[in-house]
């Protein structure tokens, strides 16, 4: 299939040449178009504008313009007879793929690509002929894709050793990483790093295991980079945990026990509190008897009182009074 594609291109790019030469067109020196000089970068999935300007006169006429775009061997565009013609195009770019027909006048045969691919990636020739002349030129273009955002896991083992894990996925082309202790320090060498691609968008997704003895408070940076796309990547992370596998099973040996004691004493108070709260109960509930006994005292005493009064005040009249009274 690919072989037949090639000579349907061969045969596009033969018919389109003879169409130029058909077409009455000449070269002149003055006649120069203008191109990019250096690599153009697409990003994956967005679209690109591939530049291309040619001069033009008064009298420009679209009709009598012919502006072809190619990636090595393969058609991605074409414009004669005042209008596009799909039908010359490979069909991998159908559909994403147009010119600024508004532009032309001004000179203007640029290309917009959409939604771009990896397999984009090549060398593009722009192509203009004209009543003025004919010329080509082409240049390199790059497509490469943003690493999202990675995520962190951070795991410790049985052992006592701690583990840092990143993960990136979809990115191109693959990344430069760098692994810093406290900041300074290079641990890359001690890292473990995978780099694995999709077989259908050729977009990477790497994972990066960072493996450490316990570490006191200690700061880790990692850094990721894509170079093609001017993207860097760099997070801190902060550590906090126990010296040794060991002394990290006596730590924990050594809460676990405090643990207990806390617990154990908690329940005393508790035991010792609602002890309190029954004998405070019991002693409001003795209160009244002992107020009922004091208050029949009280009377009985306020009585024989009351009483010895009385047979004294008798005693007083019956003396006073004398036998006769």
């Amino acid at each position: 299939m690919r072989v037949h594609a090639r000579r349907e291109s061969t045969l596009t790019l033969a018919l389109l040449n003879l169409f130029l030469l058909l077409h009455g067109v000449s070269s002149y020196t003055e006649f120069e178009i203008s191109v990019p000089t250096h690599v153009q970068m697409g990003v994956y999935g967005e679209t690109v504008h591939l530049s291309c300007v040619f001069p033009v006169s008064g009298s420009w006429d679209a009709d009598s313009t012919v502006i072809t775009w190619q990636r090595n061997l393969e058609v991605v565009h074409s414009f004669f007879y005042g209008r596009d013609q799909p039908q010359y195009q490979s069909q991998r770019y159908a559909n994403r793929t147009s010119l600024f027909h508004q532009e032309m006048k001004k000179g203007n045969a640029s290309l917009r690509l959409d939604r771009t691919t990896l397999e984009d990636t090549g060398d593009y020739t722009c192509s203009v002929s004209t009543r003025l002349g004919s010329q080509r030129k082409s240049f390199p273009l790059k497509v490469a894709a943003f690493y999202p955002e990675p995520r962190l896991q951070i795991s410790v083992l049985s052992d006592g050793h701690m583990e840092v894990l990143v993960t990136s996925e979809g990115g191109f082309p693959s990344p430069s990483l760098q692994w810093l202790m406290g900041n300074a320090r290079d641990v890359t060498n001690h890292t473990h790093t995978q780099l694995s691609k999709d077989h259908h968008t050729g977009l990477y997704s790497v994972n990066s295991k960072l493996n450490l003895s316990g570490t006191i408070n200690s700061s880790i940076t990692f850094i990721m980079k894509n170079p093609d796309l001017d993207q860097t990547i760099r997070r801190n992370i902060d550590l906090f945990s126990e010296n040794g596998g060991s002394d990290q099973r006596s730590q924990r040996a050594g809460l676990i026990g405090l643990s207990v004691v806390g617990v154990t004493l908690l329940a005393v108070i508790i035991a010792l509190i609602i002890l309190r709260h029954r004998m405070m109960k019991k002693e409001k509930s003795r209160n009244p008897s002992e107020t009922n006994i004091e208050s029949s005292e009280a009377s009985i005493n306020e009585k024989s009182s009351r009483d010895k009064a009385e047979s004294v005040t008798e005693s007083l009249i019956k003396k006073d009074l004398g036998p006769g009274g």
